[in-house]
């Protein structure tokens, strides 16, 4: 009897970001899982996708997301949403806190096809709305509430997450951070620290970071960037990444700033992971729209293709300690692939600081596999 295959991806342009090469060969998912392929033996086969003139890649990931629908105001449908984008995995930024997580774990995140995980805000309500700031004063940092989090569910649950932007931190002064890094020693987490308009200079926030710590939105053109007087990326930075510290470029609408993220190319300061912090104002618009079109603003920015695809997810998935082989393609990981194309296809965005980029290549998803079971397919891709 022959063995049987459930999807079967050939004569694709493979990119395996672990390895940082591109080469044409089979992918073979059974079970969900990614197996070993022999072109001399017989299969029985389920779905057999002709990935011809197409690239695959193991399933992206938008490590910054707001998907907590109908429990608070930016959150949005995560399926039917980023699926489409190419998505399989995707981390939520602190929309919860301990008083909401019941309701956001068991409505959210068990309840989807992507493979969802977050971080947990230090705020107990977490960021409900856009309106006004999430309350950070660290007297009310529930240690106890966000232990009993990662005890109960320690696959989903990524570390801590606190916005240090000056109007958020303003009434409870610059510890928060301290008292932040004092919280995730105690729970042995890591930290994702927002930047936009950061409530000190970017030198005073790095050099508290341990390894393993994120940054989210380093691009940021307000107040205290990356950049110095000089227009020079602080060596603070430089040397944070070299201890351990990560980079997040985290887009959204006015978290990135042109003038920032030039010069910061220029002198060789990439982002180690590429997400969208998307909300639901943001979804479709031309301020962000997805990650596709953040991955293609990248693209054409003049990262290459495989530093763009490593970075949405080898890289996120190695950072935040993804499970199930997230991330990757090798033999036992779970079947999370997306095939898309490269295209000529000229775009237009503009930011919230009104600032403008045109961009000569799109990156098209056109087929998402989730845990092996194909969710999305475009209509524009060959049956």
């Amino acid at each position: 009897m022959s063995e049987k295959i459930d999807v079967l991806i050939k004569n694709g342009n493979v990119i395996d970001p672990d390895d940082k090469k591109i080469s044409k060969r089979t992918i073979a998912i059974r079970d969900g899982q990614i197996v070993d392929y022999n072109p001399g033996e017989v299969y029985t086969i389920k779905d057999e996708i002709d990935a011809e003139g197409y690239y695959v890649s193991p399933g992206w990931v938008d490590s910054h997301v707001h998907v907590f629908k109908d429990g608070t105001e930016p959150g949005f449908d995560a399926d039917l949403n980023l699926i489409p984008m190419g998505i399989t995995s995707a981390i939520d930024g602190g929309s919860s806190g301990v008083g909401n997580w019941p309701s956001f774990k068991r409505n959210v995140v068990d309840d989807c096809y992507l493979n969802l995980f977050y971080s947990v805000n230090v705020s107990t309500s977490g960021q409900i709305t856009e309106s006004y700031p999430e309350n950070v004063d660290p007297r009310y940092f529930d240690e106890d509430g966000i232990r009993r989090i990662f005890k109960e569910d320690p696959i989903h649950a990524r570390g801590l997450k606190l916005r240090y932007g000056a109007e958020v931190v303003e009434p409870f002064g610059t510890s928060v951070l301290d008292k932040t890094i004092e919280l995730a020693e105690k729970l042995q987490c890591s930290i994702t620290v927002h930047v936009t308009n950061a409530a000190s200079p970017i030198e005073n926030i790095v050099n508290k970071l341990r390894p393993g710590d994120i940054v989210c939105h380093i691009y940021q053109g307000k107040q205290n960037s990356i950049l110095d007087e000089n227009g020079k990326v602080n060596k603070a930075v430089f040397c944070a990444r070299k201890r351990g510290v990560y980079f997040d470029s985290a887009d959204a609408r006015i978290n990135h700033c042109y003038r920032v993220i030039y010069p910061a190319i220029e002198q060789g300061f990439y982002p180690d992971i590429i997400s969208t912090d998307i909300t639901k104002n943001g979804l479709f618009n031309n301020m962000l729209w997805g990650l596709p079109v953040v991955l293609s603003k990248w693209l054409n920015l003049g990262l290459s293709l495989i530093d763009v695809i490593t970075a949405c997810t080898f890289n996120p998935a190695k950072i935040h300690k993804l499970p199930w082989g997230i991330g990757t393609l090798k033999s036992g990981a779970n079947g999370n692939v997306t095939i898309f194309s490269v295209e000529n296809r000229p775009f237009h965005l503009k930011n919230r600081m009104e600032e403008e980029f045109d961009g000569k290549k799109m990156i098209m998803p056109q087929v998402t596999v989730i845990n092996g079971n194909i969710r999305f397919k475009s209509l524009y891709f060959p049956f």
